[in-house]
Formats: C-alpha cells, sequence, structure tokens
C-alpha cells in the first residue's frame, strides 16, 4: 500500500471537518524535514508513545489545539511518518475546493512576465481566478502560443493555423 494511499483518508478528514490546517500542517512538515526530528521518529530505541510524546511537546503552544490532537492520533496508530504525504493530499484537496487549474502555455520563443501576465489575465475569465501557469517552448510552433488545461488545448500558434487550413484543402 503506497504512502498516498495511507495518508488519503486523514487528509480528507482533515478537509471534511474543519478547517485551517494548512498553516499547522506546513510548519510540522517543515520541522520533520530537521535531522534531529528526523531521528525522532525513526529511531528504533525509542518507544513509539514516546517518541510521539515528544514530538507533540515540539509544537505545544505552537499550532492549534486540533493539530496537536491530530499528533496524537497519528502517534497511537504509529503513523506520524505520514505527515508530509497527509499534507501532500490536503493541498491538493483544497486545490480541487478552490478549483484551481493548472495552465501550459506553450509557445515559439520565450514569454516576458508582462506577455504572460495579459495572457493569464484572458484565461482567468475561462478558468477562474485561481490558475497556475507554466511556460514552455516550443520552437515548431513557429510563432504564436497554445495553452494547454487538462485535455483542452486552445491553439493560437502558426502551425496550428497552417495544419488546419491544410485540413480544409485536403
Amino acid at each position: 500500500m503506497s504512502l498516498s494511499t495511507t495518508a488519503r483518508p486523514y487528509a480528507q478528514a482533515l478537509f471534511d471537518h474543519s478547517d485551517g490546517w494548512l498553516e499547522d500542517l506546513d510548519q510540522i512538515v517543515s520541522a520533520m524535514s530537521e535531522d534531529v526530528v528526523e531521528l525522532l521518529i525513526s529511531s528504533p530505541e525509542k518507544a513509539y508513545k514516546e517518541k510521539t510524546e515528544i514530538f507533540v511537546d515540539l509544537f505545544d503552544g505552537q499550532v492549534q489545539q486540533k493539530t496537536i490532537n491530530l499528533l496524537k492520533v497519528l502517534g497511537e496508530a504509529k503513523r506520524l511518518s505520514l505527515l508530509p504525504t497527509i499534507s501532500s493530499e490536503y493541498k491538493k484537496l483544497l486545490a480541487e475546493k478552490d478549483s484551481s487549474s493548472d495552465l501550459t502555455i506553450t509557445s515559439a520563443y520565450e514569454l516576458s512576465a508582462e506577455q504572460i501576465d495579459s495572457i493569464t489575465k484572458g484565461l482567468e475569465k475561462r478558468y477562474g481566478k485561481n490558475v497556475t501557469v507554466k511556460s514552455e517552448v516550443d520552437l515548431t510552433l513557429i510563432g504564436g502560443f497554445s495553452v494547454k488545461c487538462g485535455d483542452e488545448v486552445i491553439d493560437h500558434s502558426i502551425k496550428g493555423r497552417l495544419d488546419k487550413l491544410i485540413n480544409q484543402i485536403k
């Protein structure tokens, strides 16, 4: 069973039952990347109950009480190491809720920040305010650009127009 499969129910429970987890989860995941904390969690010398108590004490007064409770539940289940994956899965759920769209703008040449902003503003009307834009270069487009969002492609490239014209002539 993969980590995300195990972490997903925890993330879904956080998402379903209350808001305001993101900042606490980010703080905990950041702390878990520290060598000392990583060593604590993976140490075979301490009982898991003792590890959990030490880990929870690290965040006492730093995070909300509901987050402390989550840490205790994960500690009892011996799943503290799932926290980074739970955080990642929770962020995915938030992105779906906010209906954010990942867009890829492919152009024949490197776009300036102003050009990307201009294209993004137009796309926000279609896909909503929460868009994440990635820019790529493909010299075969000759000129113009294309936008990909999921399975949908909006083609404003010279190559796309030429291909369309060739298909009409055939």
